[in-house]
């Protein structure tokens, strides 16, 4: 039994370690040499036995020694959970797809502003047109004013002739 378990220990090392290199032939040619391909499966000791995993489909096995030789059982996934996180993905992508294209749309065109003054305010508006036209006058008297002081210190100050 003990040959048997140290021949299968020996198969599955050897399985997992690469093959070594070989060296050509001193005369002929270095040949290129042939791309290197991954393990399709990796195995990892547990205290029961090894841990298998397939690379290429992601399926995962416990394999240990049994009274037949080794076996591998696939290990159970917990597919409920799985099919459960994939719909919220798919909710998920759903909602920000929504979003994104509710950002790309353009906003509704905006109403345009009335710009007529109220009606209620029109006594307002009157008091404020009158306001205006005394701020106006006193613009026009103080400019009026200052060219009144320019001339006179032109006057006081050119020569006379």
């Amino acid at each position: 039994m003990r040959k048997i378990s140290l021949a299968v220990m020996l198969l599955l090392a050897s399985a997992v370690l690469p093959a070594g290199a070989q060296t050509p032939a001193e005369n002929a040619a270095p040949a290129a040499s042939p791309p290197q391909t991954a393990a399709r499966y990796s195995f990892n000791a547990v205290n029961d036995g090894f841990l298998r995993l397939d690379t290429v489909s992601g399926q995962v096995s416990l394999c240990n020694q049994t009274s037949a030789g080794w076996a591998c059982q696939a290990v159970p996934e917990d597919r409920a959970a799985l099919e459960k996180e994939i719909a919220r993905l798919q909710d998920e992508v759903a909602s920000l797809k929504t979003q994104v294209t509710a950002m790309r749309e353009p906003e509704p065109p905006r109403p345009p502003a009335d710009l007529s003054p109220p009606s209620a305010d029109s006594e307002r508006a009157a008091e404020l047109r009158a306001d205006l036209s005394r701020a106006k006058a006193a613009v026009q008297s103080a400019w009026q004013r200052v060219v009144e002081m320019i001339k006179g210190i032109q006057k006081d100050v050119m020569p006379k002739g």
